[in-house]
């Protein structure tokens, strides 16, 4: 009868220490929820981000993406589970018109911006030239968004 009893309270205890424990993370999780949606609403303004890169660093890829504002480049890292379909591509980038470094892109799809709005947005388009030697031995002129 003893040992029925000390398993009884051992198993209570087990059942009490787990219920905290779950407790204190679903108000972790919650808390963290909150915050995030606070960290959202702050983001009222847009513009256009470009994807540059992905790096991988610490067994994670971290996207790497900037944008213009008031003519100053703005650089960022997404971290997340990105792949290389991701770079080379322009997208939406939501941020704090108080405080521009909160920001976040939305990878949901990519934009397809006209030359206009990405003169707006800060982006200007360059020149370059590759050395065309084996068939024409000339330079051919190429261009892309910056």
């Amino acid at each position: 009868m003893a040992e029925s009893k000390s398993e009884l309270r051992s198993n209570l205890g087990r059942i009490v220490v787990f219920s905290i424990v779950m407790t204190l993370l679903f108000f972790i999780i919650r808390h963290s929820n909150v915050e995030h949606e606070k960290f959202k609403k702050r983001l009222t303004e847009e513009t256009i981000g470009f994807a540059t890169r992905t790096e991988y660093a610490n067994k994670t890829t971290h996207l790497k993406y900037y944008f213009y504002l008031n003519g100053k480049i703005l650089s960022e890292t997404k971290i997340d589970g990105s792949d290389e379909t991701l770079i080379n591509k322009f997208y939406k980038v939501k941020y704090n018109p108080n405080n521009p470094e909160e920001n976040e892109i939305v990878l949901d799809e990519k934009l397809e911006p006209d030359s206009i709005s990405l003169v707006k947005a800060g982006f200007t388009k360059t020149k370059y030239y590759i050395y065309d030697a084996g068939v024409t031995c000339k330079y051919i002129e190429h261009s892309k968004w910056k």
